[in-house]
């Protein structure tokens, strides 16, 4: 039975004998990599021996096999000292502190810094906004690929009446603000030129696609 009995002295024993691994590997594998990187420094310190030792001859002197006993031990006691250890695990109190140090500066810079300001694409105005890299490119850039790496639907195919103004519509407003270089996509295209090129060729594309599908009517 623990004599230990108080709540604050049993939660400052617990921080400072209880331990938690920060190697960064998980459970399974932490117990697995100690013991290979034993085998392996096992496996190297008999390697070392074996290849002083297979030097030696039937015919060998007594003085070579001394020498060689020497340098074989020497090189044994070298490759114990290079051989693998198991580093201990972290106190708790430790990584409570850190944790909660970390928690801090993440809260910290993110109120300093810029507020962050989640893109709903397909509203009204959206391109008005000033153009952030941290918060916008990822946004921005998975718009720009789901666009120009979708199939553009000839006018023979048979696709839906709704889809087609949607896509009509989306492309005029997205060539409108890329023209007249609108805020949000003007910081992009400065840093991403070449998307610029592209998806105003996605434009034209999903535009000339729809003005000709509704003269073949």
């Amino acid at each position: 039975m623990s004599k230990v009995k108080s709540p604050n002295e049993k939660k400052a024993l617990s921080l400072k004998r209880d331990r938690r691994n920060t190697y960064g590997e998980n459970p399974a594998a932490s117990r697995k990599g100690i013991r290979r990187g034993k085998q392996r420094s096992h496996m190297g310190e008999r390697r070392a021996v074996s290849q002083i030792l297979s030097h030696l001859r039937e015919g060998a002197g007594e003085s070579d096999a001394e020498e060689a006993d020497v340098r074989a031990k020497t090189k044994l006691v070298e490759r114990k000292h290079k051989a693998f250890k198991k580093s201990p695990d972290s106190p708790l109190g430790v990584v409570i502190k850190r944790k909660l140090a970390r928690r801090e500066k993440l809260s910290q810079s993110q109120t300093d810094g810029p507020a962050r300001v989640d893109l709903k694409i397909h509203s009204e105005g959206v391109f008005e906004t000033p153009y952030i890299r941290a918060f916008h490119k990822r946004t921005i850039m998975f718009h720009l690929r789901y666009r120009i790496n979708a199939h553009v639907w000839g006018a023979n195919k048979n696709k839906g009446k709704l889809v087609r103004a949607y896509e009509r519509k989306e492309a005029a407003r997205w060539r409108e603000a890329i023209l007249r270089d609108a805020p949000l996509l003007k910081g992009f295209f400065t840093e991403e030129p070449q998307w610029r090129e592209r998806m105003l060729r996605w434009c034209e594309k999903v535009l000339a696609v729809d003005s000709d599908s509704d003269k073949s009517r």
